[in-house]
């Protein structure tokens, strides 16, 4: 037995005819005919008694359109339940830390919504760190993460870019000219950085650290606007990746000595199956990013990449 063939035999009830029925059903009289018989065979019942006037139900065949009734309506409200799953799993849950969603998200949802216009975005706006435990706790699909270390066999990666962290002040500041910077002048000014638990401020204390030094941080914040507006006034320097501020003669961009290449990662669970969204997204990054972008800050000599690409 097979659904279009209840479905065929519920049009027969309603018509009680299976010359009418056939019309509706756009297939020809015999071979209507043929799957009612063939019904009625598989079953051992009859269905119709056929009469001068039309067909007419047996009491088998009221039975059996009670039930085709109940199957058929449970394999429409199945078929309505796996489409709203199937709409539930084009959204895509991406963790973003605020210095790598500016650089470099805009044009990976540019090139999303060109591809694949259905999928939506739920954005998380948190640190790399943040990130890659909620992609292991499943709260995340993906995330975009900076990186200067190995990233743990349990996701899977896109390399986007390398870049380096630059200290950004006023352009009236003494250090505006410098061609670089080393980390114990950085510390000698006031500083705003993003939040705790992003990689930015991470790495810069425990290279501070390292070097025995502390910096002095005036203000956490992950709002870039309020970063380069007190950049701009004077009130503060900030260290993030270079081309983080948008252009402006206002302020300069100085790299930091000590600091190391960073890279900028698409990571998601490599141990969960891809869904379909997600391996859209994979796809408009790679063609937004077909080969790493290299910033001209970055050292002349690349370092050997921390994850592999997949």
């Amino acid at each position: 037995m097979k659904l279009s063939q209840l479905k065929y035999f519920q049009v027969v009830c309603k018509h009680n005819n299976l010359t009418r029925a056939a019309e509706e059903l756009h297939i020809s009289q015999p071979g209507l005919t043929h799957v009612i018989h063939e019904l009625e065979q598989e079953f051992g019942l009859t269905l119709f008694l056929r009469q001068n006037k039309g067909l007419v139900l047996t009491e088998e065949g009221r039975k059996f359109l009670e039930e085709a009734n109940l199957l058929l309506q449970q394999s429409d409200y199945f078929v309505s339940r796996m489409k709203f799953l199937g709409q539930s799993n084009q959204i895509i849950r991406i963790g973003l830390p605020p210095a790598s969603a500016t650089l470099f998200f805009p044009s990976i949802m540019h090139m999303l919504h060109r591809q694949s216009p259905q999928i939506k975005i739920d954005v998380v706006e948190i640190g790399s760190l943040t990130n890659q435990q909620k992609i292991l706790d499943g709260e995340l699909d993906a995330a975009l993460i900076s990186t200067n270390t190995p990233v743990s066999a349990a996701f899977g990666g896109y390399l986007l870019a390398r870049t380096r962290i630059c200290l950004y002040v006023a352009a009236d500041h003494p250090f505006a000219e410098r061609e670089q910077i080393s980390l114990r002048e950085v510390c000698s000014i006031p500083l705003v950085m993003p939040t705790e638990e992003s990689f930015l401020t991470t790495n810069t204390l425990k290279t501070c650290a390292q070097n025995k030094l502390t910096p002095n941080i005036m203000l956490h914040t992950n709002q870039i606007a309020i970063v380069s507006q007190l950049v701009q006034n004077g009130t503060a320097g900030t260290l993030v990746f270079h081309g983080t501020l948008p252009e402006c003669a206002a302020y300069r961009a100085i790299p930091v000595q000590e600091f190391d290449d960073v890279y900028i990662y698409l990571i998601w669970n490599q141990y969960n199956p891809l869904s379909t969204a997600l391996k859209q997204l994979i796809r408009a990054t790679k063609t937004v990013y077909p080969q790493p972008m290299a910033d001209f800050y970055c050292r002349e000599i690349e370092a050997e990449s921390p994850i592999l690409n997949t």
